[in-house]
Parts: structure tokens; C-alpha cells; sequence
């Protein structure tokens, strides 16, 4: 009898990596075009996202104005190891901060593939700044030319690496 399951495991974790290539591409080409987003500018909610997001947020005090935020950023945990975390840097830290996320979402429908690690720590945080799109690696431009993430399926030995050169911009994973 034939077993599938490990083909079923290796085929979930690379489309997972193919969607957070595209993903991670997504980002930084916000970055070089400076897509305009939703923030609140003064009152209680100062510089937190007010995009359209569940639950929404309300800029007591203050006004929803579409803006070029600081950086674009993607945040892994593996505290949140199923899903990733979008955001918009509005407070220029090149860091991930309560208030500017944007959304979460899982690397597959399934749930099966999961963040595990990254040479760069954990959290990462990779924010890209425009107008360039100069690569923040948890808040610092120097560092290692490279930054590399992995990610593997829950049940099963298979893993894929992510790599994302931090001087030419390359996005490529194994």
C-alpha cells in the first residue's frame, strides 16, 4: 500500500513558501511605489492603522488620513508560528509595534506549516523603507547581506528556507 502523506507534507510547506515569497515581493514593492495607507494622526489611536481591519479602529480624537508610512513590514514569531503578521512601520522604529498591523495571515489554509525559525532571531521583523526599499532587519540596516527563514510542516520532517538579500532585494527560497 502506498503512503502519500509525506508527499501530501513536502507539497503543503512549498506552496506555503510560494505564497510567502509573493508575500514578502508584495511588501517590498509597496515600499519602492509608496502605496498611501490609513492612519490616525492625533487623539488616543495617534499613528495606528485605521485600514479596514477586524475589529476596526476608531481615531478617537483624531483623523483617518492616507499617508507613506515609514516602512512596510512582515513579522514571524513562533509564538504565532501558523501565521505572519503584515504591518506598516508609522512610527519609524523599523519595528513591529501594537497598533500598526494591518492584518495576519496563515502561511496555508491548513494550518500544517508553521514558522520555526530564522537567522536573524525570533521575532523577525523585516520592514522595507521607501523610497528604496532598503531592507530593516529587527529595526537595523547593518548586519548580515542575507537573511534566511524556515519554515516546516507540523507532522513531518519537511522544511524550506526563505532567503532575502539584503543589498540587491532578492526574494528566493529552496
Amino acid at each position: 500500500m502506498a503512503n502519500f502523506r509525506g508527499g501530501q507534507q513536502s507539497a503543503e510547506v512549498r506552496l506555503a513558501t510560494d505564497i510567502l515569497v509573493g508575500q514578502i515581493r508584495s511588501v517590498q514593492t509597496s515600499s519602492l511605489t509608496g502605496r498611501l495607507v490609513s492612519v490616525c494622526s492625533g487623539g488616543t489611536a495617534d499613528l495606528d492603522v485605521c485600514e479596514p481591519k477586524n475589529p476596526p479602529v476608531s481615531c478617537t480624537g483624531g483623523a483617518c488620513q492616507k499617508r507613506v508610512p515609514a516602512g512596510y513590514g512582515i513579522r514571524f514569531s513562533t509564538l504565532t508560528p501558523t501565521t505572519y503578521t503584515l504591518f506598516y512601520d508609522t512610527d519609524d522604529d523599523q519595528r513591529y509595534d501594537a497598533g500598526e498591523e494591518l492584518s495576519e495571515a496563515p502561511y496555508i489554509s491548513t494550518g500544517a506549516t508553521r514558522f520555526q525559525a530564522s537567522g536573524a532571531g525570533d521575532p523577525l521583523d523585516l520592514v522595507f523603507t521607501p523610497p528604496f526599499g532598503k531592507i530593516y532587519v529587527n529595526g537595523s540596516a547593518s548586519g548580515s547581506t542575507t537573511v534566511s527563514l524556515t519554515l516546516g510542516h507540523q507532522f513531518g520532517s519537511m522544511i524550506r528556507h526563505v532567503t532575502i538579500y539584503r543589498l540587491s532585494g532578492k526574494i528566493e527560497h529552496d
